[in-house]
């Protein structure tokens, strides 16, 4: 039996302990798998695959590929929901306000017309409350859909994403699925321009037919590319993802390493599935999908008929 660390080390100090643990309640070693495998029992004709866009363009950025598989090649019902619609970032000023939500409403319909994808419009009273809080009437109306559509997976953005928008929209998917009491619902985080993904878990290979298409899906948001193109940028990403996914996924190629020639897959998208680890060190603290989740699995208590309360503290992740 080896001697432990500190009694055969000449420079040992206590502080030391505490820093080598942090490692060791961080969760095991990261291991990525097809999210297809994931997605396998929760998809169906009545538990449809949803995308929560904090904005009209960031379904197509994160998971286009995700989406147009799912909704066109397999014939599953795919949710794009638009969470907070708005004028911001629209460069016409010979518009006003209502038109230029109209003109980003517009390019959120076309773009998941082209992915196969239903679009819902939220419109939420939070896109000009401080701090994107949701009025009482926003809380109603989520909890009201998650109830009604059923959600079999979810895409959120990340935790530590930059955005306040986005963190937002994460924490309003945990108010809608607690609220539903959805504990069925698979939850994956999908990578944003403004928060890349903490631990990836999850890949989705796509082929040169779907990179076209999420390409064409970008373009919709005409008002978006004149000010960022993220056209070239996704295409890179997406490739360079697909070369290092064989490294992430411990050594496995993509196509089978009978078959390295083959270029039929040419980029990933990448997803971390959600799960609650009670044995995590403080795995909620500034996370609300955790919080939501753990409430989900009987790990958390919660008031249900207090549920603004649960979606103030719950939104309030820092910068």
């Amino acid at each position: 039996m080896s001697q432990p660390i500190e009694s055969r080390s000449t420079q040992w100090l206590p502080a030391f302990d505490r820093l080598l643990r942090t490692v060791k309640e961080s969760g095991p070693h990261g291991h990525l798998t097809d999210i297809r495998e994931s997605l396998r029992n929760v998809l169906g004709p009545n538990r449809p695959l949803v995308m929560l866009c904090p904005h009209a363009d960031d379904g197509a950025i994160t998971a286009a590929c995700l989406m147009h598989e799912y909704a066109v090649r397999r014939g599953l019902p795919v949710i794009e929901v638009l969470v907070f619609a708005g004028e911001r970032n629209v460069a016409a000023p010979w518009l006003n306000d209502q038109k230029k939500v109209s003109v980003r409403e517009s390019e959120f319909r076309l773009e998941c017309s082209v992915l196969g994808a239903e679009s819902v419009c939220w419109d939420l009273d939070a896109y000009r409350t401080p701090g994107y809080q949701p009025s009482g009437h926003d809380i109603d109306k989520i909890v009201a859909w998650f109830r009604d559509r059923k959600p079999g997976a979810v895409i959120v953005p990340p935790a530590t994403d930059a955005h306040l928008a986005h963190r937002m929209t994460r924490a309003i998917a945990g108010v809608g699925l607690v609220g539903a009491g959805l504990s069925d619902t698979l939850v994956l985080t999908g990578w944003t321009p403004w928060g890349p993904l903490p631990k990836p878990n999850a890949y989705f290979t796509y082929d040169g037919e779907a990179e076209r298409t999420k390409e064409w899906a970008i373009h919709c948001h005409a008002s978006q590319v004149l000010l960022t193109d993220y056209t070239e940028f996704c295409s890179h990403l997406g490739r360079a993802y697909a070369a290092l996914t064989r490294e992430w996924a411990e050594g496995h190629s993509l196509t089978g390493r009978a078959h390295r020639t083959d270029e039929r897959f040419v980029g990933v998208e990448l997803f971390q599935v959600e799960r609650y680890d009670p044995t995590h060190l403080d795995p909620c603290s500034t996370d609300p999908i955790m919080m939501a989740l753990g409430m989900l699995g009987g790990y958390i208590p919660y008031e249900t008929e207090k549920l603004s309360n649960l979606a103030a503290g719950a939104l309030a992740s820092p910068v």
